[in-house]
This record gives C-alpha cells, sequence and structure tokens, in this order.
C-alpha cells in the first residue's frame, strides 16, 4: 500500500510494572515426600514494556493486508474476486484476528476500534462471511457498523502499527475508560466467581461455589448471559475468582482496581491475566490444582504446553483460602452491589 496517511493518532510507548505475587497450590508429596502439603510459589515482579502504536488512515485495499484467515475457498474467492468499494466509513478489517475467542476481539481489535475512534467519526468492522454473532454483536454494541464478507474492500483502512494481541496492554484503562456506561447495569455484585461449563472446568466445583459463599461471592457463566451484562459484571467487581478462561479479558472495562484470583489446571498456567489486571490496577494471584500422573511426562518432557489447555481439574479449598487472606479477602455473608 502506496498511499500516504490521510489521519492518525498513536499511543505513545508505556512501561507497565506488573507486582510481584504468589500462587498456592494443591497440596502435593512435591512439598513433602511424607505427607502432601500445599506450596506457595513466589512470583516475581516484572515489567510490560509496550511500544507505541499509531492508529493511521489510509485509502487502499484490504488485498494489501494479506489477511491469513478464512478456508481454503475463503482464500482462493477472495483472490478471483474483484474488492468491493466501501464508501462514507473508515474500514477496520479484522479478518486477520479471530472472531471466535472473545479474549482476541477485546485485547487486540476492540482497542483498535476505540483508538480509532479518536480520529474517524464513523466506523464499519469488516468479518468473515460466516462471522460469529457473538463477534458481531459486539462491534455494534461499540457503535460500529458490521460488514460480514470474504471479498476484499477498497476504501479508506483503519491500520496499526502493531496488531499482537496484546499491543494494547498498557491503554485499557484510558480507551476503555471512555465508553459510555450508563446504560449498562450498575446493580450487579461486587464479589463475583466466574465458573465455565464444559472445557476447563471445575471437578469440584460445588465444593468452591459453596465454601465462596461465605464470602460473598456470587458465580457467574459468562457464557449464559449477554455481553452487555458481561461488561456491567466486569466493570463493577472488586473481586473476582475465576477459571482462566476468555471470560476474564473483559477485565480490560474494570474501574475498580480488581482483585483477582485465577484457578488454573497445574499444566497450564499463563501470565495474560495476570498482565491485564496489573495494567488496570488491580492485584492478582493463583490457585492450581491437583497435579495427575501425566502432567509432568506431556508438559516437561514432551513439552506440549497446550496438552491440559482445556482439561478440568480439582481446587483444592485450603489453597484457595489461602489465597484470599494472601489479597486480603475477608468472609463476610454480605454481597453489596456497586452503587449508582
Amino acid at each position: 500500500m502506496n498511499s500516504e496517511t490521510e489521519k492518525s493518532t498513536v499511543l505513545s510507548g508505556r512501561s507497565i510494572p506488573i507486582p510481584a505475587s504468589k500462587m498456592f497450590t494443591y497440596p502435593t508429596r512435591l512439598a513433602s515426600a511424607w505427607k502432601p502439603d500445599i506450596m506457595e510459589i513466589n512470583l516475581p515482579e516484572y515489567l510490560l514494556e509496550r511500544p507505541s502504536v499509531e492508529i493511521m488512515v489510509r485509502q487502499g485495499s484490504t488485498r494489501s493486508i494479506k489477511i491469513n484467515s478464512g478456508n481454503i475457498y475463503q482464500k482462493i474467492y477472495r483472490k478471483l474476486t474483484p474488492p468491493m468499494p466501501v464508501d462514507g466509513s473508515y474500514i477496520l478489517d479484522s479478518r486477520y484476528e479471530t472472531d471466535g475467542n472473545i479474549a482476541h476481539m477485546m485485547t487486540g481489535v476492540v482497542p483498535q476500534l476505540l483508538a480509532a475512534k479518536k480520529v474517524c467519526d464513523k466506523i464499519t468492522v469488516v468479518l468473515r462471511s460466516n462471522a460469529t454473532s457473538i463477534a458481531k454483536n459486539i462491534y455494534n454494541l461499540l457503535g460500529a457498523s458490521v460488514l460480514c464478507t470474504d471479498k476484499d474492500i477498497d476504501g479508506k483502512l483503519i491500520l496499526a502499527s502493531q496488531n499482537h494481541t496484546y499491543s494494547y496492554d498498557g491503554w485499557y484503562t484510558t480507551l476503555f475508560g471512555e465508553l459510555d456506561v450508563e446504560r449498562w447495569n450498575h446493580q450487579t455484585p461486587e464479589r463475583i466467581f466466574i465458573a465455565r461449563k464444559g472445557a476447563r472446568s471445575l471437578i469440584n466445583e460445588s465444593e468452591v461455589e459453596q465454601f465462596l459463599q461465605a464470602y460473598g461471592f456470587r458465580k457467574y457463566y459468562f457464557e449464559d448471559i449477554p455481553i452487555g451484562e458481561q461488561w456491567s459484571v466486569a466493570t463493577n467487581a472488586k473481586i473476582i475468582v475465576g477459571v482462566h478462561g476468555a471470560a476474564l479479558s473483559h477485565l480490560v472495562l474494570n474501574r475498580y482496581q480488581v482483585k483477582l484470583i485465577e484457578l488454573f489446571h497445574p499444566g497450564y498456567v499463563v501470565d495474560m491475566y495476570r498482565n491485564i489486571v496489573g495494567a488496570v490496577g488491580g492485584n492478582w494471584c493463583a490457585v492450581s490444582g491437583q497435579i495427575t500422573q501425566d502432567l509432568i511426562a506431556e508438559l516437561d518432557f514432551k513439552q506440549q504446553a497446550r496438552k491440559f489447555a482445556a482439561t478440568p481439574t480439582r481446587i483444592d479449598i485450603n489453597s484457595l483460602q489461602m489465597a484470599l487472606e494472601y489479597l486480603q479477602i475477608s468472609a463476610t455473608q454480605s454481597n453489596h452491589s456497586v452503587p449508582n
């Protein structure tokens, strides 16, 4: 694409300090050969460096973006079909990113859309022809039009100098803090337990839920509630116990320096939401589940990093209690809502 930049905005580079924290494990004989015990793992602080991101508008075709998404038939169709001209709107082509994983949209595409809205008055987000309803709903809620097509587009394209999923960590508070949330539900609980169904669920979920009730937590399955309600819950929450998963990506919206206890399968511990919580000024710690006999063989010796990414796990209640105490969360029978 050789056309000149018509307009642009720059998100200046930032450093994000991620505080030291802890992870509490399921009792294991790795801690004591004679009696299983909880390991308290110290996690050091570190610094996230995020370079500047320039959001720019240039006249041209999405053919120059070299979109890699879509099946072979969609790619052939795009190659053989003339580009579709779109006038009267700025074009944000998000087909380079998955629209089936809300975490990728909330941390990658949506921040780019919000940054572009600083200089573009009318934006159309382009999705693949068979895009998910959740993707279309998200962009409509944010005031953008949606165009679902496998064709290339000719028009005023919104481009970013960085397209990595986590390029926008440093600007979540700024970008999402400017959203108009007056129409959202402000009466959601301060303490929530985000559970999961099916993949990556908790084997002893009912036990965990009953324990957390004494601390005033209310359970949610985010897959069962509308996007707008998910955003309301994530925005208002002050304390969350949540199973690792895409639902936690909504914390980019949080305005209360949230405390998050993230529940992991011991074979799939990652730092994505530790980074997000740090970026919004909150506090994070982890609880990992019961170690299984095949874990070390698959994870360390075979180096299958995602082997246990969707595997259910069992959480130890005493480990969870240690995490609550570490974040200075006291038991209470009440669960107050966020005031208007």
